[in-house]
């Protein structure tokens, strides 16, 4: 390497590093993810089978296909009120069961909720919550949900 290209190439890594209006730009397509509620909780056995017989004129389901181990996959929020996906229904615009429950109390009814009609311009990513729900979508929201203490 000649001393000109080193000068060069010395001059290219100083000047990206030695003024701030020399650095590269900031990513201007960057997300910002709002972190995800995480509450959980226990589905009861009852609500179990009463999710499987809302489910039957959908299609045939499976216990396994019950959520049981519940979490709430909202935005995080300060109201107490959480809400998480029981069973996705079979066929094309059926939505989901839901449930709903409150800090210290549990479940205890499912609803089928159709599902947010947002898609991400960007991505082409649908939201996987309800609709009208509260909060980010889905594809706003970071995959580990927050722990409380």
């Amino acid at each position: 390497m000649t001393t000109a290209e080193i000068k060069a190439v010395a001059g290219r890594n100083r000047s990206s590093e030695t003024h701030p209006r020399r650095r590269q730009p900031a990513m201007t397509h960057a997300k910002t993810l709002f972190p995800v509620c995480g509450r959980t909780a226990r589905l009861p056995e009852y609500l179990v089978q009463e999710a499987l017989r809302i489910a039957t004129p959908y299609g045939p389901s499976e216990e396994d296909d019950v959520e049981r181990d519940l979490w709430c996959h909202l935005q995080v929020h300060r109201d107490g009120n959480h809400s998480a996906l029981v069973l996705d229904l079979d066929g094309a615009d059926t939505g989901a069961i839901w449930t709903c429950w409150a800090d210290g109390v549990p479940a205890a009814a499912l609803d089928i909720r159709p599902d947010c009609s947002f898609v991400d311009p960007e991505s082409q990513e649908a939201c996987c919550e309800f609709a009208f729900h509260p909060g980010a979508h889905s594809h706003q929201l970071t995959a580990m949900p927050v722990e409380f203490s």
